[in-house]
């Protein structure tokens, strides 16, 4: 019952990160975080009709809806299932591996907001201010809270390294290669995790990276870039077992 009630309350979750970034796409700037808090209730995104109750349950409301509006009949769109379906096994999975209900709290507000991120760069490629600042935030609370200096020093010398390594392709090849978002997402991971697991999320995250990549690049012959923060995200999430 116990572990119902965890996927479903990780679901209620995706639900609202992923009506809060359709919200943000919808601004003139996509990396604005200005959301008006007191904005009207959500309405359908086809017909424009104010949503009750029943039609937020998430997963619920897909299944018991047929994917589609009441009012005007219209498919919903997939995303929304998808979000809540995924932060739903997220926090499955949290829950099989937090080892008390201290961790558990810092596991769920760190990948709450890395998924989110996920979500929203791997649709916009982009990855919104305002997530990777609470990301930051969490981040650097877990290591003050815990006292992992070594965390820290590591974190930021290879963030240095790779910032650095960033500036010198930005210049060789006169645009910029990956975001400075990423580069602080990665900033984050190696607060939150000890070396050995923050080297092994780079190293299969980078790999992976670099095999979608591939795939984009010579069977779909589609604009060259690559998700790398859902990336990260999910190699995290892999990892986060080892600590």
């Amino acid at each position: 019952m116990n572990l119902i009630l965890f996927f479903y309350f990780g679901s209620i979750l995706g639900s609202f990160f992923q009506s809060l970034n359709s919200r943000m796409a919808s601004q003139d700037s996509l990396t604005e975080s200005q959301l008006n808090v007191r904005s009207p209730r959500s309405n359908c995104d086809k017909c424009g009709h104010q949503l009750s109750v029943i039609d937020l349950i998430p997963i619920l409301s897909f299944l018991y809806l047929k994917g589609r509006c009441r009012f005007c009949d219209k498919k919903i769109e997939a995303q929304n299932l998808t979000a809540e379906i995924i932060f739903g096994f997220v926090f499955l999975f949290l829950s099989f591996n937090s080892f008390n209900t201290f961790d558990l709290a810092f596991n769920v507000l760190f990948f709450s907001f890395i998924f989110a991120i996920a979500l929203y760069d791997f649709e916009y490629f982009l990855v919104p201010k305002i997530y990777l600042l609470f990301l930051l935030f969490v981040s650097c609370s877990f290591v003050v809270m815990h006292g992992y200096l070594i965390n820290v020093i590591f974190a930021s010398v290879i963030t240095g390294i790779i910032f650095g390594m960033k500036l010198i392709l930005d210049y060789i090849k006169k645009e910029e290669t990956f975001g400075l978002g990423d580069v602080l997402i990665i900033f984050c991971l190696g607060l939150f995790f000890e070396p050995f697991s923050f080297s092994l999320i780079l190293f299969l995250s980078s790999i992976l990276g670099l095999l979608i990549f591939g795939l984009r690049f010579i069977l779909l012959n589609k604009e060259k870039k690559v998700p790398f923060a859902t990336i990260m995200a999910i190699g995290a999430l892999g990892i986060s077992p080892l600590g």
